[in-house]
């Protein structure tokens, strides 16, 4: 498993050297994620769904992953009380907003390759709730336009995320006991092949190590906030949450110190957010720390 996180690490290395020379442009990003996440990702989904062993306890995952959204936020929020609105609505729009798509996926499907899709795809129901909905809430409200939530946007972004429309579908078509023939699932297992390289390949072209002093105080108060949170809560979840299933406690623990979603970029130019700088270092960073913490947690303690 070591040898294949080294990879994992080679090819993200490969896409910021890309991206350093020129050969791809950080705009590029546009192009290699629309891809990912409409055409490899959920060939992924549908070939690990197609006859996953599947049943209704798996709910407990977007369940978990809501409410944790509205705990950290509030949890976040508070702590940042005595800053300003714009730094209030950024912190709160990052906490709880994982980044699963892009970035877990393709490192669950190298440490679990067998089951760990299933999972993760559960939580990311939950996870599509709280950043195309509260987050989205969240992000207005702080700002200084409107602060009225648009259910209109919300329920738009989740008919237009293809990953999670996709894991829906394969889910219900599983339930039913409904499989797609072997010959699409060939084509399907050749697609989906190309998302852990391309995923990979795609985070070293966004990122950016850019070091923003004026925000760095504020950066390392909410880094410490994320995953002290998101360890404190997976914690409680693996010893106290009574399932007997633990990939169900290993999920939660792992989804909650993943790094800050990309969406939250877009979300801050939507609002006029002057704290931009600040968004995009603590993306960047918490790219890393995860990426360290996952590595850590799959040499200690997979098999």
């Amino acid at each position: 498993m070591t040898e294949q996180f080294v990879m994992i690490i080679l090819l993200i290395a490969l896409g910021y050297f890309l991206k350093r020379i020129n050969y791809l442009k950080a705009t590029d990003s546009q192009v290699l994620s629309t891809i990912v996440l409409n055409v490899t990702l959920p060939s992924l989904v549908i070939v690990n769904l197609n006859k996953a062993d599947l049943n209704l306890s798996f709910s407990i995952l977007p369940i978990m992953m809501i409410i944790y959204g509205v705990v950290s936020k509030i949890i976040v929020i508070w702590s940042f009380r005595k800053y300003d609105n714009q730094m209030r609505g950024s912190v709160g729009m990052m906490i709880g907003a994982m980044n699963i798509g892009l970035f877990a996926y393709p490192l669950v499907d190298a440490i679990w390759p067998s089951k760990g899709m299933v999972y993760f795809g559960m939580v990311d129901i939950g996870g599509a709730v709280i950043m195309f909905g509260l987050t989205y809430f969240v992000g207005s409200y702080f700002s200084e336009g409107s602060d009225q939530f648009n259910f209109k946007f919300l329920v738009k972004k989740l008919i237009q995320s293809v990953p999670l429309v996709t894991y829906i579908v394969m889910f219900i078509l599983n339930m039913a006991n409904i499989h797609l023939p072997k010959v699409s699932i060939d084509f399907f297992s050749i697609l989906g092949k190309a998302n852990m390289p391309l995923s990979m390949i795609l985070l070293g072209v966004m990122l950016n190590f850019t070091i923003e002093k004026a925000y760095l105080p504020a950066a390392i108060k909410y880094l410490s906030l994320h995953y002290g949170i998101g360890l404190i809560a997976g914690l409680i979840v693996y010893f106290f949450l009574p399932v007997s299933d633990q990939m169900i406690k290993t999920t939660l623990l792992i989804t909650w110190l993943l790094p800050v979603g990309v969406a939250i970029i877009p979300y801050s130019i939507q609002f006029k957010y002057k704290t931009l700088p600040l968004i995009g270092m603590v993306t960047n960073l918490s790219i890393v720390i995860s990426i360290v913490i996952i590595y850590v947690y799959q040499a200690f303690f997979v098999s």
